[in-house]
């Protein structure tokens, strides 16, 4: 029996090593982990989910938006004495800045982020100018920035200072031929283009009337400028807005005799800055259909069904980026809740729907992607056989438990501020938290973890210690537990470590 206990605790010492520094066995030192929490598709606040209109009550005022908030600068000349050269500049705003100017905007001209000129505002026929003295000393030779203020859209635009470089009594632009700089750059919409359209009158599904709109969109936002080349034959050439190549546009007619939108069966993608689709001998054709909608009724799988809160959940239809439909919420089935969703689409194109749905007691959005095809008129499901909503479950952490940690015994000793504890579930993170110094003044490690739903979760906690640089690993696993505390401020968990080697 005297064999047996020597026996078990020479083992336990072993045992003891291997959570130490100290033996004679030499541990590898680690680099500090990169250790990140999984993302995930938490919210702070409850979705406001609009949806995009899609029939007016009357005409659109449908505009591109530049708006800014910038306040109006207070640029002023510079001291000839101090600057003694100048050269000349006269600057036009491009066509589509045209259309924002007023009488209370401003240019000027900067070297190296001083200004250096002021521009006087002149009418030439029609055409409004900007004239600028450039002032410098005879050895400056740098580049010459445009600043111009919108006081329309309250934004400021910076042209590419490397287009112009100063010099001595230089001439750019004239009243004649008036110089361009490029200010859209800066702006919201930095990859303008043009596309020539002509409307099939023949095919319209109304009549032309006064109060009639046409605009150009991307998504839900209006994003062209209209100039008309010949009302009579409906021929029309636009400064398309991009933010970016290869967004997708349409166009939209709003009928005054039929107090309803129609959208283009026609689009383009935009190319690169400053392209253009067809010509005025080749114009784009564009006909039209009517904006419509679709139903469907929709519920929860059993598993996030387990979660819903009626009151607090919402549901969303979405066609690209654009809201197209909101959930009402409309009976129960099998004690989940079923949603009527009318999703407003366009009649003749096809177009994927995604369902996005809020878990308010998660704080989390869950999608279903590309689960309805949008048809004018199409009725999906019914209330008494909902659709159930594939909603995409794998790789999604709703769940959230807490932890409180502090180390054993054995290896408090090496604790530092610098240290660091992260919980996984097989090769992923979900949780990670530095060493805080409690109280009493040990420290621990306090961390929120995500889980699965409807899954038995394994949790296993790595520690890092920053004095010499061991990673260590819990020897044991608990199980995830949504809403539950793996240990306290008051009594925090103390799990054994081993060391990674």
């Amino acid at each position: 029996m005297k064999y047996i206990k020597y026996s078990f605790l020479a083992a336990l010492g072993f045992l003891f090593a291997q959570c130490t520094e100290e033996g004679d066995k030499t541990y590898p030192q680690q680099p500090a982990p990169q250790w990140s929490v999984v993302e995930e598709d938490f919210v702070s606040e409850t979705p406001t989910w609009q949806v995009a209109s899609a029939t007016p009550a009357s005409a659109p005022m449908w505009r591109a938006d530049f708006s800014g908030n910038d306040q109006a600068p207070l640029w002023s000349d510079p001291d000839k004495s101090v600057y003694p050269m100048s050269m000349t500049a006269v600057v036009r705003l491009s066509p589509v800045l045209e259309t924002l100017a007023t009488d209370g905007d401003k240019m000027a001209a900067f070297i190296g982020g001083e200004c250096r000129g002021v521009a006087k505002t002149v009418m030439n026929d029609g055409v409004r100018l900007f004239f600028i003295h450039v002032k410098a000393p005879s050895s400056e030779n740098g580049n010459v920035e445009f600043r111009y203020y919108s006081a329309a859209a309250k934004r400021t635009y910076v042209s590419v200072a490397s287009d112009v470089r100063y010099e001595v009594d230089k001439i750019y632009g004239t009243a004649d031929a008036p110089a361009y700089p490029d200010f859209e750059q800066s702006g919201p919409f930095p990859v303008p283009t043009k596309v020539w359209v002509k409307v099939d009158k023949a095919k319209l599904p109304f009549n032309v009337a006064a109060g009639d709109e046409l605009q150009a969109f991307v998504g839900d936002e209006c994003r062209g400028i209209k100039h008309v080349e010949s009302e009579a034959d409906m021929l029309y050439w636009y400064d398309i807005l991009g933010r970016a190549e290869g967004e997708q546009v349409i166009f939209r007619y709003y009928s005054a005799e039929k107090k309803q939108v129609f959208v283009s069966e026609q689009s383009f993608v935009i190319g690169k800055r400053g392209s253009v689709v067809g010509s005025e001998e080749q114009p784009q054709t564009l006909s039209f259909v009517p904006q419509g909608s679709m139903t469907a009724y929709l519920t929860l799988d059993a598993v996030t069904g387990s979660y819903a809160d009626k009151s607090g959940d919402k549901l969303a239809a979405f066609i690209g980026n654009v809201c197209a439909g909101v959930g009402e919420l409309v009976g129960e089935q099998d004690g989940r809740p079923v949603y009527k969703m009318v999703v407003n689409g366009v009649s003749s194109q096809a177009a994927s729907v995604d369902i996005r749905y809020y878990s308010h007691r998660n704080s989390y959005v869950f999608t279903a992607p590309a689960c309805l095809t949008f048809a004018d008129g199409k009725v999906e499901a019914s209330p008494e056989q909902p659709l159930t909503l594939p909603l995409v479950l794998v790789g999604k952490h709703p769940l959230k438990m807490t932890a409180c940690v502090a180390l054993p015994q054995n290896i408090v000793r090496q604790a530092t501020a610098d240290d660091l504890m992260a919980a996984f579930v097989g090769a992923e993170c979900r949780g990670m938290a530095k060493a805080e110094q409690a109280e009493n003044g040990e420290y621990v490690f306090r961390m929120e973890i995500n889980g699965s739903m409807g899954a038995e979760e394994p949790v296993t906690l790595k520690y890092y210690a920053a004095r010499n640089k061991y990673l260590y690993q819990a020897v044991s696993a608990f199980t995830f537990a949504g809403g539950a505390s793996y240990g306290t401020a008051g009594e925090p968990s103390r799990p054994a470590f081993l060391i990674v080697e």
